[in-house]
């Protein structure tokens, strides 16, 4: 049995880390509702503007726009991942890479030539540990995020489209459904299309031109889209690191548990032998 120094040296640690799990689990918690609130404000810009380019679109089918023109043979994919920069956030990052993984995979098996962009740390870390091709990575966005890094994003992967350097661009993300459940998706951007959105057909008088309309809110739905994924990225994080941290800290409460009862019993037998001893040696000396 290990000694009593030990075991109480260990309780100190475990309650150590305990705080800093709780710490780590408030802060999760508290930034959450806020990213909640954006990811979902954000849903229904989204989801308008490609309602606008739905009904366009249908009211306006001799139209043709090189971001909506699809393919007739799949040649070349290319990914756009979102991971986070920091760990401690449960299974967010190794359920997406690895469902990533199978993608990669099976686009190999079907003759694919599959390309990946990703954002953050750990994604790039899993790459390298992998030894998975990697086209770019970059670091430090989630905590200056703004619009403008979204409109770089989703500027360079329409122009690889209309370059005809790759054929389908997908976001690969953690979606956010609750505090409790985060759902990997992979969206497809590129080509742009209207399929599954419902939307009424409006004659409307477009001015200048529909097609300069039309080109106008494509870009604006790339970029909308590519921020989307950003929002949900982030509140699907914060919900995880929330979740990993609460059961790390009743965790922490139950080894707290098991080895005060530990302690317990060693301080126990450690008693029983000084009176054994003073009891010998009380018979030893009549």
């Amino acid at each position: 049995m290990a000694s009593l120094k030990s075991i109480k040296k260990r309780i100190g640690s475990v309650k150590n880390t305990q705080k800093i799990t709780k710490a780590m689990k408030m802060v999760a918690a508290a930034k959450l509702r806020r990213a909640q609130t954006a990811a979902i404000k954000s849903r229904h810009y989204t989801n308008a503007v490609r309602g606008l380019v739905h009904r366009l679109v249908v009211a306006n089918q001799d139209i043709a726009h090189p971001l909506m023109q699809t393919r007739e043979k799949i040649a070349n994919r290319e990914y756009l991942v979102f991971t986070s920069d920091r760990g401690l956030c449960g299974g967010f990052n190794g359920n997406l890479l690895r469902r990533l993984g199978e993608a990669l995979e099976t686009g190999r098996q079907e003759g694919l030539k599959t390309k990946c962009r990703v954002v953050g740390k750990k994604g790039k870390e899993y790459f390298k540990a992998k030894s998975w091709e990697l086209s770019e990575s970059v670091t430090g966005l989630y905590d200056t995020l703004s619009r403008e890094i979204a409109e770089e994003l989703a500027k360079i992967a329409a122009h690889r489209f209309e370059a005809g350097k790759v054929d389908e661009v997908y976001l690969v993300y953690n979606y956010f459904k609750s505090a409790m459940v985060q759902e990997v998706v992979f969206q497809k951007i590129l080509p742009l299309s209207v399929e599954g959105v419902k939307e009424r057909p409006i004659d409307y008088i477009y001015e200048p031109s529909a097609k300069a309309v039309l080109d106008k809110l494509l870009s604006e739905s790339l970029v909308a889209l590519v921020y989307q994924a950003f929002l949900e990225s982030i509140a699907s994080e914060l919900a995880a690191r929330m979740t990993a941290m609460d059961n790390a800290t009743n965790n922490a409460s139950d080894m707290i548990g098991y080895l005060t009862l530990q302690y317990n019993r060693a301080r126990q037998a450690s008693i029983t032998r000084d009176l054994m001893d003073i009891v010998n040696g009380a018979e030893a000396l009549k």
